[in-house]
């Protein structure tokens, strides 16, 4: 232990530094100093007491006191100096031995030992290519001199000649072997350094997965609330004559509300993409022109707080009636790009969409009529977190990334083009594939959809959270809906052990259980299995999604609650069987 102890000491000689990769390499000089050190200091000693020759002796003990001289001038701080030092000795002692033993000896083989200290103990590039050359100059010296004899080498008995040799060849590979060593072991410092690294970056990564979901939940039950209360007013002021004056104020709050929603899933989808989820490809096919429709509808009625318009251009006599592709993915590429278009367009403007195909390629065209962009923002635009100024409103500079991610997805791509004054064009370019099945095509939205009557119809809302629970109960209670509320999962059973209900509307996270759980309690209960349950859920996660269809519910709604896709949801449980 003492003696492990000291050794410790030695090689450790000035390495009290902040610097971690200097405080290493200190420690390789000072190591690869004691072991040469000692070794040459031995074998000076040695091999003049089998051979009387005075030059091995004066000359590797001069040798082995450089080497000792180093640990001391890293003593001093002088650690360029040191590492200096370690290269050039050795590379003089091997020209020296090389060509006074060379009779008995191959010095050239040290080649490997000194080009590998070369990279070991020297950072800089330039001194490391120095040190290489000097030892390719060494090797070539040696190569000459064996060549015309400039110095005639020492001679030695066969006996001597031949225990100088066996100990030339095991000192040439120790060496070797202690640079490899040398090697290894940073290689395995390395790789353990890299494992645990790797292991915090998951664990943290973990953490913010859970922060993101959780603080996802968190935002969209107010601001459900919210988007609720805004799409009620919107409502009310179109119905009753004494609200019109809010009329505006109540769409500007409904805008308000899409455009945080939008902020919100484009956070979670770069979530999603940092942590290296596959997004599925769900081809499906659907009416190409009421899709495009719907969404144009949806985005004039935040465009309008701006006095914008949407002019829509498609093209009948070239694009199919029905396409096959993954139509939630294809919505929100266009949604971010519409949405970034009004933003940046300006007031009283027009934006002009165009659909058209090619050569089985179809290609959506946005044009604002914005400040356009230089050459250096347009090489920006998709970056993450890029984003411009807007007097509309302030984003996250995620859509435009978002959008060529998930168009990459579907194997297309997204381009943009624009000049200063005259606005921006994005085109969004993926491939064609026409359906020629009897899929019905989805209605397209009106902006103000007549108000359905569901008189009769019993639910019963499962929602621990008051707000929400208020103003879904006004909204379906303006519907005709015969309602029941509850705030737990036990006290939904018990009021529909009693008065059982036509559909179930079922938050997924109640203090008591979660929707999982409800639903194996309801599976079991005879008169109430085969009621139709359709989720509401502030979780967006498509894992979370497909565990609740399988399980089998009839409907998922994510929050904040559209009002449309609810009254949707609701319809389509009441024409389809039940699906307990």
């Amino acid at each position: 232990m003492h003696i492990r102890d000291t050794l410790t000491t030695i090689t450790h000689t000035g390495a009290q530094v902040d610097d971690l990769d200097l405080r290493t390499r200190i420690i390789k000089v000072n190591t690869i100093s004691l072991i040469i050190g000692l070794l040459v200091t031995f074998f000076a000693w040695f091999f003049y007491a089998i051979s009387g020759k005075m030059e091995i002796l004066i000359a590797a003990s001069l040798e082995g006191f450089a080497y000792f001289s180093i640990i001391w001038i890293n003593s001093k701080g002088k650690y360029d100096l040191a590492a200096l030092l370690a290269q050039l000795i050795p590379n003089i002692a091997t020209l020296y031995f090389g060509i006074i033993l060379s009779a008995v000896i191959e010095a050239s083989l040290l080649a490997i030992f000194l080009i590998g200290t070369s990279f070991l103990i020297i950072k800089d590039t330039k001194y490391r290519i120095i040190s290489v050359a000097l030892t390719m100059a060494v090797v070539i010296l040696l190569q000459v001199n064996d060549e015309i004899h400039l110095i005639t080498p020492l001679t030695f008995g066969i006996t001597n000649q031949r225990i100088i040799h066996f100990s030339a060849v095991v000192v040439v590979f120790s060496l070797n072997i202690l640079i490899i060593a040398f090697y290894v072991n940073q290689n395995d410092i390395l790789v353990a350094e890299l494992r645990e690294r790797g292991e915090k970056l998951e664990k943290a990564n973990d953490y913010k997965s859970v922060f993101v979901r959780e603080t996802n939940h968190e935002i969209r039950v107010p601001l459900n609330a919210i988007h609720s209360i805004s799409q009620l007013l919107v409502i009310q002021s179109k119905q009753q004559q004494e609200l019109a004056p809010i009329r505006a104020t109540a769409e500007h709050l409904c805008a308000a509300s899409y455009h945080a929603l939008e902020i919100i899933n484009n956070v979670l989808e770069l979530s999603r993409i940092e942590v290296g989820k596959i997004h599925e490809v769900f081809r499906e096919p659907f009416d190409v022109k009421n899709w495009i429709d719907n969404i144009v509808i949806t985005s004039q009625y935040i465009a309008r707080n701006k006095g914008v318009k949407i002019a829509l251009d498609y093209d009948r006599q070239q694009m199919p009636a029905q396409i096959c592709s993954d139509k939630v993915k294809l919505t929100q590429i266009v949604n971010n790009i519409l949405f970034n278009a009004i933003k940046f367009t300006a007031d009283n403007s027009t934006i002009f969409i165009q659909v058209s195909t090619e050569k089985n390629i179809c290609y959506i065209r946005i044009q604002d009529a914005g400040q356009g962009m230089d050459k250096e923002q347009l090489e920006k635009i998709f970056d993450p977190f890029f984003t411009g100024k807007s007097d509309f409103s302030n984003g996250t500079g995620l859509g435009l990334h978002i959008a060529r991610y998930l168009v990459s997805l579907l194997g297309g791509a997204i381009t943009a083009d624009s000049s200063p004054g005259k606005g921006t064009l994005f085109c969004i370019a993926f491939p064609l594939v026409a359906f020629e099945g009897n899929k019905p095509a989805q209605p397209v939205m009106t902006e103000m959809p007549p108000l359905p009557s569901f008189t009769n119809i019993r639910m019963m809302i499962v929602e621990d959270d008051q707000m929400s629970q208020i103003y879904l109960t006004r909204y379906l209670s303006s519907l005709g809906c015969r309602l029941q509320t509850a705030s737990t999962g036990q006290q939904a059973l018990n009021v529909m052990q009693e008065q059982p209900p036509d559909i179930i509307l079922l938050d997924s996270h109640l203090p008591d259980m979660d929707a999982h759980t409800l639903l194996k309690q309801l599976k079991i209960i005879p008169h109430l299995k085969d009621i139709p349950v359709i989720i509401t859920t502030g979780d967006v996660f498509e894992e979370a999604r497909d565990a609740l269809l399988n399980a089998g519910v009839a409907g998922y709604v994510t929050k904040p609650i559209d009002f449309n896709v609810l009254t949707q949801e609701i319809n389509n449980c009441l024409k389809l069987p039940a699906l307990f």
